[in-house]
């Protein structure tokens, strides 16, 4: 099937341009007590009288720079679990699909919440949800893969010259995986993204020195009636990119 690079290089471009215009209000500090607040409330500024598309700018940067690097980790050990899946010794595959499949099973943004009610303001919060609702949904699509290529004939016929283990994951299995870590990479970003958001919306993220997407949409919520511009401008942005990540995703699917 033909690609269509134009849909895939608009979608990378827009993700680069936000991220290249988020950079700077990210860099800048962010205090509230250093805004003028009779500007509180009026168009185009927050509660604590704040410009609101700096606001909307550091945001989309703190959750970029918390996000991609979570999934540039979580890539490659997905990947790693799902090798250790289909190549291990019986025992090892059953005790490590039985612990996958128990992972997949609980409610992992529940305990997330748990979490952040007893430890407020913790990077393990997010971590422990993004690990239980991202790993092992990965590791199973890569599973899958891998046994499809196990069926394919060049490596049945690999394994029937002798080639091991180590020389048909890296000869073979990898490279040809390649293409579908091109798409899981986007949705887990974009996974990751509202992991985070959702847990700063109900102030269980780390406290940083930037306010986040979730408590930018927290308080547009609050002040919807008076100043409906606080949740657009966060609402609309979050949402361009985490189209462009799937507009991404798709273009590499096919």
């Amino acid at each position: 099937m033909n690609r269509r690079p134009g849909a895939r290089l608009l979608a990378k471009t827009a993700i680069l341009l936000i991220a290249a215009a988020a950079l700077p209000a990210f860099l800048r500090a962010d205090s509230i007590e250093a805004h003028d607040l009779s500007l509180a409330l009026t168009p185009g500024f927050d509660a604590f009288g704040r410009a609101c598309l700096p606001l909307t700018l550091a945001a989309l940067a703190r959750s970029l720079l918390t996000a991609l690097p979570s999934a540039l980790f979580y890539l490659p050990f997905s990947l790693t679990l799902a090798l250790i899946l289909t190549r291990a010794r019986a025992p090892l595959r059953f005790a490590l699909g039985s612990l996958l499949d128990f992972t997949s099973a609980m409610p992992g943004f529940l305990l997330a919440l748990a979490l952040g009610v007893l430890f407020p303001g913790s990077a393990f919060t997010f971590h422990l949800g993004a690990f239980l609702m991202v790993t092992p949904t990965a590791a199973r699509l890569f599973e899958s893969q891998l046994l499809k290529l196990a069926a394919e004939e060049y490596i049945v016929a690999a394994e029937a010259l002798g080639a091991g283990t180590w020389h048909l994951s890296v000869r073979h299995y990898l490279p040809a995986l390649l293409d579908s870590a091109g798409v899981i990479f986007p949705y887990m970003a974009v996974r990751l993204i509202l992991i985070e958001t959702s847990l700063a919306f109900l102030g269980l993220s780390v406290t940083p020195g930037h306010e986040t997407w979730g408590r930018l949409l927290a308080q547009g919520k609050d002040y919807f009636l008076e100043a409906p511009w606080i949740l657009w401008s966060a609402a609309i942005p979050l949402c361009l990119l985490i189209g462009s990540f799937h507009l991404l995703a798709n273009e590499e699917r096919l």
